[in-house]
């Protein structure tokens, strides 16, 4: 009898647990500029895992307008967590975590983000090690003084230049650390401010003569900030570089990979998505609390170096470079200006 009694309860336990594993969980994931290769990468991580999650994705488009209704959508579907995908779209989503509003920001649902350049600079957390609300996500820049150095590894520029999107509170970072860096690291730092339409929008025609300048100015190496909209106009801005003869560093691995950055420092978005994906299962299948998971950056990264634009430059990378270096070939996809003019 006693047998029999234990090999029900074994069974009903067999069954319970069948069935929670069985439950599947929802994911609702805001998009800024359409599912990349991080967004990807993040489904395809519960897909291996063979972890049950349902995925709705919304993509924003670079459209702020789109935002509140996404949260409106997301108080309705009340899904099981939600992925956000950059600054803007985390802020607008989870607000400060000084004085989120429940009445315009998400409070109750698990939040994770990616490709959020710094979350102490937005505001979304006091602390990466102990969130302390609900959210939690993955760094993906390296600190600027690690990148800068990492360029040096290349060539010793003296002299920085940057295009300023001021419509992008990232960009407006970034330019405020590398003006913080100029003296530490030795180099001089001249910058070009993106022009805004009527709408609040950089221009992008603005791009190429503003690129003219900073060669003008004597500038070594171009600094690519992570920004969604200099990102989107990467072949018109490394175009630009290459026919002043200007290497751009990219702080991102879109510019190297996909046109014609000469190098970058990165977290390929793949191990971003990746990550991130661990964050969340956590959550969603070990009932972590996300106000106790650190936000932390993925182990891995890589040298990026763009052969094809060290060529039109006739600027190679050192051999030593070459031991640990990730060589991509790649250029940007409109035909490159053929002067400086």
């Amino acid at each position: 009898m006693k047998k029999l009694l234990t090999g029900i309860l074994l069974t009903a336990c067999t069954l319970l647990s069948n069935s929670a594993q069985a439950t599947e969980m929802h994911v609702l994931m805001l998009l800024y500029r359409g599912c990349e290769e991080a967004c990807q990468s993040f489904q395809a991580y519960f897909k291996k895992q063979k972890l049950p999650v349902r995925f709705t994705l919304r993509d924003a488009a670079q459209d702020k307008n789109r935002i509140p209704g996404f949260i409106a959508e997301a108080r309705r579907l009340k899904p099981d967590l939600i992925l956000t995908w950059g600054t803007t779209m985390t802020q607008m989503v989870a607000g400060s975590w000084r004085d989120a509003d429940p009445a315009r920001h998400i409070v109750d649902i698990p939040v994770v983000f990616m490709l959020v350049s710094n979350p102490l600079e937005a505001g979304l957390v006091r602390d990466l090690a102990k969130p302390a609300r609900a959210l939690t996500g993955t760094l993906y820049l390296l600190d600027e003084a690690v990148q800068l150095r990492a360029a040096r590894s290349y060539f010793d520029f003296r002299h920085l230049g940057l295009l300023v999107n001021p419509a992008e509170p990232n960009a407006l970072t970034t330019r405020d650390r590398l003006r913080q860096l100029a003296p530490q690291l030795g180099y001089r730092l001249s910058e070009q401010v993106l022009p805004l339409d009527a709408q609040g929008r950089p221009l992008a025609e603005a791009i190429p003569a503003q690129v003219r300048q900073l060669a003008a100015a004597g500038i070594d190496l171009l600094y690519q900030p992570p920004d969604s909209f200099l990102n989107q106009q990467r072949d018109l801005l490394t175009g630009s570089a290459l026919a002043c003869k200007l290497p751009v560093f990219a702080s991102a691995e879109g510019p190297v990979v996909n046109s014609g950055a000469l190098m970058g420092v990165v977290n390929r978005y793949t191990e971003v998505g990746r990550h991130t994906a661990q964050q969340a299962a956590r959550i969603l299948f070990e009932q972590a609390d996300p106000a106790r998971l650190p936000i932390t950056l993925p182990r891995r990264f890589s040298y990026l170096v763009n052969l094809t634009s060290a060529h039109r430059l006739e600027r190679y990378p050192p051999l030593k470079l070459l031991d640990y270096a990730e060589i991509v070939n790649a250029s940007p996809a409109q035909s490159i200006p053929k002067s400086c003019e």
